[in-house]
């Protein structure tokens, strides 16, 4: 599962230590702020049995075909 954090500038470092400590990696950061907000990519990978998991994790996060395709 891969979420985009976006946060406050001030509170950048704490949302990062936050999701270290739950068990994601932490890619993509951009910790200069733009316009007061930083962001980060936090990654955790899910076990293959947690299927329904995976499939609220794609549906919150738009992971979907076409919309003519359902």
């Amino acid at each position: 599962m891969r979420i985009r954090v976006t946060t406050r500038a001030d509170l950048y470092e704490k949302r990062k230590q936050e999701h270290t400590e739950r068990g994601y990696r932490i890619e993509d950061e951009c910790p200069i702020p733009a316009n007061g907000f930083c962001s980060f990519v936090a990654v955790r990978e899910l076990p293959a049995s947690d299927g329904l998991s995976e499939l609220v994790a794609q549906a919150l996060g738009g992971s979907h075909g076409a919309r003519g395709d359902w």
